[in-house]
């Protein structure tokens, strides 16, 4: 699969990489949900054939597996950290100041909510939107700046990403906003078991 990276917007490919985080271990699916088949594709292509056309680059961070030739992949530097691991990954390799980090089992992504993230990201350190059920660090966008904080939380083992959130310049999207773009229950759905893959439009 060759990725479409034309752009559609003019502010999207100067400033940003975007980035998918594939090293979960799927315990909950039962098999690797990275290259569980969804239609004619696999999920990792659900969500790399909306985001591709934003950015300038796309790379997955996480462990390389057969299938995926075409992607370029990036390995974990420190394997067994969690996202958290995966966004100091993504901060070390990416060409851009800013990374859009994004989880690789979120089929349903809102290309014009991604649109509307990037137009507000200006100089913050991370744009996160934030919701009835909580906050989407793997729906965020990350400064490059913020590796030394990342790697310092990292290295006293404290891998919440909300606690990196919390020290650093963050802001936030609310829900009345994100509804402006798309419903958050479908675009932040998460695909941890067969049943929400049944569930998945």
């Amino acid at each position: 699969m060759e990725l479409d990276t034309t752009c559609v917007t003019s502010i999207s490919c100067p400033v940003m990489t975007g980035i998918v985080l594939i090293g979960g271990r799927s315990k909950r699916f039962g098999t690797d949900k990275v290259m569980v088949p969804m239609g004619e594709k696999i999920l990792i292509e659900r969500v790399t054939d909306i985001i591709a056309p934003l950015f300038s680059e796309v790379v997955l961070v996480g462990h390389a597996r057969e299938g995926l030739e075409d992607f370029h992949i990036v390995e974990d530097l420190t394997p067994g950290q969690g996202p958290l691991g995966g966004i100091r990954t993504a901060l070390s390799v990416s060409n851009t100041p800013h990374c859009f980090v994004f989880a690789a089992d979120m089929p349903n992504l809102s290309r014009a909510f991604i649109e509307y993230m990037i137009s507000v990201t200006d100089d913050h350190d991370a744009v996160v939107p934030v919701w009835s059920k909580g906050r989407e660090p793997l729906h965020a966008v990350y400064h490059r700046r913020i590796l030394p904080k990342t790697e310092e939380f990292l290295d006293k083992q404290v891998f919440r990403i909300f606690n990196l959130l919390s020290a650093i310049d963050t802001l936030i999207v609310e829900e009345e906003t994100i509804r402006r773009f798309t419903d958050p229950a479908v675009t932040f759905a998460n695909i941890n078991t067969i049943e929400d893959l049944g569930l998945a439009t």
